[in-house]
């Protein structure tokens, strides 16, 4: 299979993860070992430090490394730590990022259209994804505000999120979820069979998870290959494809 990570990193981290990947190099390497050919990743200071720290870092690694494709933090624009909204959208173009992060619980900020209106209608327009932790509250509250844009939810567990996820599913068109720390049993056929392949991205959690729970879940799910195929990398390809810089 062709793996496209939505939903890795690398980075010195203010908590140890399961397998440290303190760079670019080492993370190149944990993927070459587990088959996965390239990764939309982020870098612990973009959590840990400060946004305008690590969004550097990571651009600067995935300029050298053609498999790493960078997907930046965000902050509250009333601040302006990453400068105005056109200034960020100028620099995300600049350095080829097709993706956001959202960190509203390190970084202290509410992720809805109080906040962040000016830069959600930016990136709704130009189908820009936002990758969101799964804190369902947070999560429904900004599809309220902002029912088409497209949002992934990531690091999901296997104690009962589909109660969470599946109503958001259903009624919002642009939202997905990843399958990192999705370890249900039988919950992505469940999944496929009830909504299509379309909306689920594989993605690892690492270096906090390792790749090849992910891998091996995704592999041996009881679905059809073309779906095994789409949310393994198919359905990230689309999503970036999409966005208009």
């Amino acid at each position: 299979m062709d793996f496209f990570d939505v939903n890795a990193g690398f980075g010195v981290s203010t908590l140890a993860p399961i397998k440290p990947a303190e760079t670019p190099e080492v993370l190149l390497e944990e993927m070459e070992f587990e088959g996965v050919g390239e990764a939309l990743v982020f870098h612990a200071a973009m959590r840990d430090d400060h946004p305008s720290v690590g969004n550097v870092l990571v651009a600067e690694a995935c300029r050298a490394n053609p498999r790493l494709h960078p997907a930046w933090a965000i902050l509250p624009p009333q601040t302006e730590e990453l400068g105005t909204v056109p200034e960020f959208l100028a620099a995300m173009k600049e350095h080829g990022v097709r993706a956001l992060r959202a960190f509203p619980t390190q970084h202290r900020y509410g992720l809805n259209c109080t906040t962040f209106g000016p830069l959600f209608d930016e990136m709704y327009a130009r189908h820009i994804p936002l990758i969101v932790p799964g804190e369902w509250g947070m999560v429904e509250s900004l599809l309220r505000d902002f029912p088409y844009l497209t949002v992934i939810a990531n690091q999901l567990s296997n104690h009962g999120q589909d109660r969470y996820f599946r109503p958001l599913i259903e009624r919002y068109p642009n939202f997905y979820v990843d399958t990192s720390r999705y370890e249900c049993d039988g919950g992505i056929a469940a999944f496929v069979r009830k909504y299509g392949h379309e909306r689920m991205l594989f993605g690892s959690g690492f270096p906090d998870q390792t790749f090849f729970r992910g891998v091996l879940t995704l592999a041996h799910a009881d679905i059809p290959d073309d779906a095994r195929a789409a949310i393994a990398g198919g359905n990230l390809r689309r999503l970036l494809q999409e966005v208009k810089l």
